[in-house]
């Protein structure tokens, strides 16, 4: 079991925070003392400032650009920020605090920045993993797993810090219910044995209620309730019940459910229908559906199941791995326009963000509509029914979680088409706002309209009266394991030995060359001779280069298809550039062609040739060393070999994650927007819309890794820690003495021809 350090004691007196460009507080004044060791509930309705106090504890709330502050607020009777590592805290968003692109990596980021000795960290990876019930080989892609899996692998992170004090926020808001109760009972453990703090804002009291012997209730960002859990429930529950918590023994209402007509017509048939997420194999599903007008279908399973990928496909938004699918008689929508889509199907994708596409909540309701070229009379009352009318002027990015997750739904039914297909569409939702949405979907429902949705939720398949369809748990490494043997590679360290480390560090013994090679290696030996070869204009050296970087390159182990795909865009910037020079080319010699400004010659064809040359000389040796591009493994040797600041290196590397997720994104991005009827617009309108989208995207997405870093210890005092060795080998040397060898020879042989022309001559 994971052992921790004393609990940290936490306080607030008369604190306050305000935005910036907010006229008022969202935490006033605020008085809160809690004691080492104490299980602290924190609840309150949406809005009152749960999250932002966590992520002041934290110590990542911001600076004075971000908000004002005043009174105190502090960590063991220090602020916040001098407390690194003592506290540890989880998003809401997974996502938010995944850095690294490989499991283990991202498990240890926090330990590292924390200085911790490399034999401990060994240790406390797979201790971490293994307390949230993840089974993940080593280079395992974080960017992968499911939001679910995220979830864990988020927890794990923050546990593998060892922090005294530990801050959740909704931890199990994405979790499959098996998942819920194994981390609840990890918390709850893990809780027991080391004596830590613990604080959790959570919507579902019943998860939690056993766990914690103290509430705290936040109302107007100020505290209105604090005590022994039984005492504020029993004095308040009437009053917390109403403002949207879920209380034990006091259910929201819902509508009764309705069977669906036995005679009523099949909407969406499948037969034989696997699935294949983007990047992966095909799933091995063969799922036979029948889904009739007026009834709701539940997809369930685990985390990774591929429910959402099975949902994008029924709504012809990813192609069939297999199988036949057939939407209200009009075949399978893949083959639809955009326009028959949006007016035939609703879809709501697991991240709402990816479906906004206007400026305000008003008109992101209409867009729909108006690509129909429909009236807008539906817009205001949806707005009201799902309590968002106060928000039609706001920015839908501006929305908190619920509030999105309500939008998103709605625009599926702003255009009143036959099917929804909605991807867990009561995520984030209080017990107020989760009645009023299962109330909108039941007249839906009633009205004739099918509902095909993945969900967690067992409360909103009951009320529904969904019939369900159960998808198995994935037989992958990077399935949860809950206690059973996987043939996945354990995440177990056999020894807590750097030697293990080495072995993680996606460097093994019999790798090709290329895949050994020191990342600081192939950056000088890409470089150096790149800066030679630009000193000349002349054909010899750059052909001599060439030819012999041509023998050497299957040297290196890369794989000719591999090296032609990489260096495409070189392979077409090469002959396009050499024509360019070839027909406008400074003139001498004989003149073969002239017409306007287009003159061939001697002189033209010979420096077109020698440019040619000069471009794959350089380009396709540096496409041969990166044919296994790395980014932790990049930061890793910038760090340790070249000893640059850890903040700018890590800063660097988590930004190429990141560009990998909005990569991931633009694909989303694309298959919302022909959801929502906008796909059968021009090139040119499509791809504006894409780049504003990931422009908001990318901007949101780095403010939330930013605090997701800095919670995660990124920046903190004193010596970082590297726990994969990033070694300078024998053969490291020899690639970088052979590549400024290729080019000083190929220079040697131009001037021993008398042909060498440097660009200074």
């Amino acid at each position: 079991m994971i052992a921790t350090q004393t609990g940290a004691a936490l306080g607030a007196a008369g604190w306050s925070w305000t935005p910036a460009g907010n006229d008022h507080p969202i935490l006033n004044a605020l008085d809160v003392t809690i004691e080492p060791g104490e299980r602290v509930l924190l609840l309150g309705a949406s809005g009152s400032g749960k999250s932002t106090l966590l992520q002041a504890w934290a110590g990542v709330l911001g600076g004075d650009d971000e908000g004002a502050s005043s009174g105190h607020l502090t960590v063991d009777g220090v602020a916040p920020t001098d407390a690194r590592g003592r506290v540890g805290l989880l998003l809401q968003d997974p996502d938010a605090q995944l850095v690294l692109a490989r499991a283990h990596d991202d498990v240890a980021f926090g330990p590292e920045n924390l200085g911790v000795e490399i034999s401990e960290i060994a240790r406390r990876v797979p201790e971490a993993l293994d307390s949230v019930g993840l089974s993940l080989p080593a280079t395992a892609e974080s960017a992968r797993l499911s939001g679910g899996q995220q979830q864990r692998l988020a927890l794990a992170g923050v546990l593998a810090m060892r922090p005294a004090a530990l801050l959740l926020d909704e931890p199990t808001a994405q979790l499959d219910p098996a998942g819920v109760r194994e981390v609840a009972q990890t918390v709850a453990s893990l809780v027991a044995a080391s004596g830590l703090t613990l604080v959790v804002v959570e919507h579902r009291v019943d998860v939690w209620a056993p766990l914690v012997d103290r509430v705290i209730v936040l109302d107007g960002g100020r505290v209105v309730a604090d005590g022994p859990i039984d005492e504020v429930l029993a004095a308040r529950g009437d009053e917390l019940a109403a403002s949207g918590v879920w209380l034990p023994g006091r259910e929201p209402e819902h509508p009764p459910a309705a069977a669906t007509a036995v005679d009523a017509s099949v909407v969406v048939r499948a037969c034989g229908v696997d699935v294949q997420p983007a990047g992966s194999e095909a799933l091995g599903l063969s799922i036979d559906l029948e889904v009739r007008a007026g009834e709701v279908l539940a997809l369930t399973g685990p985390n990774g199941a591929g429910k959402s990928t099975l949902l994008q496909s029924l709504a012809g938004l990813l192609p069939l791995a297999a199988g036949e699918l057939d939407v209200l008689g009009h075949g399978s929508p893949s083959d639809w326009s955009s326009r028959d889509l949006a007016a035939r199907l609703g879809v709501v994708f697991q991240n709402p963000e990816h479906q906004f596409v206007a400026a305000t909540v008003r008109d992101e309701l209409a867009v729909g509509p108006r690509a129909l070229g429909r009236e807008l009379d539906g817009v205001d009352p949806l707005l009201e029914r799902l309590g968002l009318r106060h928000l039609a002027d706001s920015s839908p990015f501006s929305l908190s979680g619920g509030e999105q997750r309500r939008l998103s739904v709605a625009t599926a039914l702003a255009t009143q088409p036959a099917v929804l297909l909605l991807d867990e569409p009561s995520f984030g939702q209080d017990a107020r706002t989760w009645a009023e949405l299962v109330a909108l979907l039941a007249e839906y429902r009633d009205a004739g309209g099918a509902i095909v949705m993945a969900t967690h939720d067992r409360a909103l398949v009951e009320v529904l009266g969904a019939r369900e369809v159960a998808l198995p748990a994935r037989s992958s490494a990077l399935s949860r394991r809950p206690g059973a043997e996987s043939d996945a590679p354990s995440s177990h360290l056999d020894t807590p030995s750097s030697q293990h480390l080495d072995r993680v560090g996606a460097t093994p013994p019999r790798a090709r060359l290329v895949e050994r090679l020191n990342p600081v290696a192939a950056i000088a030996a890409s470089l150096v001779p790149a800066l030679v070869l630009v000193s000349t204009i002349d054909v010899v050296s750059a052909a001599v280069a060439l030819g012999v970087q041509m023998l050497l390159i299957p040297w290196l182990g890369v794989p000719l298809r591999t090296l032609l795909l990489r260096s495409a865009p070189i392979l077409i910037a090469a002959p396009f550039a050499a024509l360019t020079i070839a027909l406008y080319g400074e003139t001498s010699g004989t003149v073969y062609a002239e017409w306007l400004l287009v003159r061939i010659s001697d002189g033209s064809l010979e420096l077109a040739l020698a440019t040619f040359l000069r471009i794959l000389a350089i380009g396709l040796p540096a496409m041969a060393l990166f044919a296994h591009p790395d980014a932790t493994r990049l930061g890793d040797a910038l760090g340790q070999n070249l000893r640059l600041p850890s903040r700018f290196v890590l800063g660097g590397v988590a930004a190429l994650r990141l560009l990998t997720v909005l990569r991931d994104d633009a694909r989303l991005l694309e298959r919302a927007r022909r959801a929502r009827g906008l796909g059968d617009r021009g090139r040119v309108r499509r791809a504006l819309s894409l780049v504003v989208g990931l422009l908001v995207l990318s901007v949101r997405r780095g403010s939330a890794l930013a605090i997701g870093m800095e919670a995660r210890g990124f920046g903190a005092p004193g010596p970082r820690t590297w726990t994969r060795p990033s070694p300078w080998r024998a053969s490291d040397t020899v690639v970088v003495t052979v590549a400024i060898s290729v080019s000083f020879f190929a220079v040697g042989m131009a001037l021993a021809l008398g042909t060498f022309n440097g660009i200074l001559t």
